[in-house]
């Protein structure tokens, strides 16, 4: 029982770095600040990876499609983690949906209010779906990219949404829904 001992202690001493790496994303302990346990710092140089957004209906709501990809002179990445934030903000806001199995969903402030990677296969790009919280304030998407264990950069920025006309795009269905409703009522009535 002594060796067994010993042998953790030499390796958990000798490779701390198995200890820090995350391969299947499950990364909630790095939510608040956004950087991999790696005992490295993260690159310093521009992040050759952009994040974009697209307005979609999804189930009859105004959401949005987040993409992570990268340019054209980026390499394949391994990991990766994506937040929504106030622009200034390092709390976690709306919900994420996911639709392959390249990504996941993690707890950080609530339930699915980040999405990680599911392994260490390299990718190009990733999506997901965003829903916006019912509190309306300026949204700016925060990602993390890992390309290696000793390479990564932290605070690839989307451009700020801003949520108050997001807000006022949700409500447009339901204006015209009530629009053609009223029109609808009030050629009925005519035709009496």
């Amino acid at each position: 029982m002594e060796l067994s001992l010993k042998n953790i202690f030499l390796l958990v001493t000798i490779f701390p770095t198995l200890i820090y790496a995350y391969p299947n994303g499950k990364v909630e302990a790095a939510c608040s600040t956004m950087i991999p346990g790696h005992p490295h710092s993260a690159q310093t140089s521009f992040a050759p990876y952009s994040l974009t957004l697209t307005s979609t209906n999804y189930t009859g709501m105004l959401v949005f499609l987040v993409t992570l990809s990268k340019e054209q002179t980026g390499s394949d990445f391994k990991g990766f983690m994506i937040q929504a934030r106030a622009p200034r903000g390092d709390t976690s806001l709306g919900t994420f949906v996911v639709n392959s199995s390249d990504i996941q969903t993690l707890t950080c402030t609530s339930s699915q209010s980040a999405v990680s990677h599911t392994s260490r296969n390299l990718k190009s790009s990733v999506q997901a779906i965003w829903i916006p919280p019912k509190a309306k304030s300026d949204i700016q998407f925060r990602a993390t990219v890992v390309t290696s264990f000793d390479t990564f950069w932290t605070n690839v920025l989307s451009d700020i949404l801003p949520l108050d006309s997001a807000g006022s795009q949700l409500m447009i269905p339901t204006v015209f829904q009530l629009l053609v409703c009223s029109s609808t009522l009030i050629y009925a009535l005519l035709l009496k």
